[in-house]
């Protein structure tokens, strides 16, 4: 019985000492070329994305009107027969709230 988990115990311990080698191996020089290869198209990609953005921001300036999704109308609502409460001149302030979940 002590000889079994010797026997376990040394091999378990062997394989300890052993196993953190297999995981720390220097990667290919084909695998760092590829991974450059890749590195590379990735840039390229996200330039193409800031030249795009660019663009799409000289023709959003470039429309010259400043259109805010904020902006105050003046109406006049005719409610001639409505039923009403306080004063018939006082001025109304309407706030839309919308949620777009």
């Amino acid at each position: 019985m002590r000889k079994s988990r010797f026997f376990v115990g040394g091999g378990l311990l062997v394989l300890l000492l052993s196993a953190p080698h297999i995981g720390l191996t220097q990667p290919s020089s084909e695998e760092i070329k590829t991974l450059r290869e890749d590195l590379q198209s990735l840039k390229e990609s996200q330039k193409a994305i800031s030249n795009d953005l660019q663009e799409i921001k000289k023709l959003l300036s470039s429309r010259g009107d400043d259109r805010s999704p904020i902006r105050d109308i003046n109406t006049i609502i005719g409610v001639m027969d409505a039923p009403a409460k306080g004063d018939k001149k006082a001025t109304l302030t309407l706030v839309e709230f919308t949620d777009y979940q």
